[in-house]
């Protein structure tokens, strides 16, 4: 479950995911880094990803992140400068409130993604022999 950590003017967006993590999803099961929803359950509404350019972003329809935790975990985060209001949970409710539960839910489902391409390239492997 994703996390919302401020200090100072920053708001920093903490994935329970890896960064290196999710490129690794993103490489081998894409689909799975888009919730989906609707009438039909069929249309995208939420997508995460990763950026190497600026410090990350999140709004309605998706999060991508820019950078990891500085605290050797490795977890993906998106830095918010500039989020302001007297009750500033209520102001960082109001800018990413609906984001982060939208993140939530598909991170929710993520580490089976994982266990599965992890399983899949252990079983790649086990078939390869290298006689040299």
């Amino acid at each position: 479950m994703a996390k919302v950590v401020i200090a100072g003017e920053a708001t920093v967006v903490v994935s329970s995911m890896k960064k290196e993590d999710i490129e690794k999803i993103a490489k081998y099961r894409p689909d799975a880094l888009i919730l989906k929803g609707g009438e039909d359950g069929k249309e995208p509404i939420f997508r995460i990803g990763v950026t190497s350019s600026g410090m990350g972003s999140i709004n309605t329809y998706g999060a991508s992140f820019a950078g990891e935790a500085r605290d050797g975990s490795g977890l993906a985060i998106i830095t918010i400068i500039g989020v302001e209001g007297e009750d500033i949970r209520e102001a960082v409710s109001e800018k990413i409130g609906p984001a982060i539960l939208n993140l939530n839910k598909l991170e929710e489902k993520l580490p089976d993604v994982l266990a599965e391409i992890d399983a899949e390239k252990a079983e790649i492997q086990a078939n390869i022999v290298v006689v040299q």
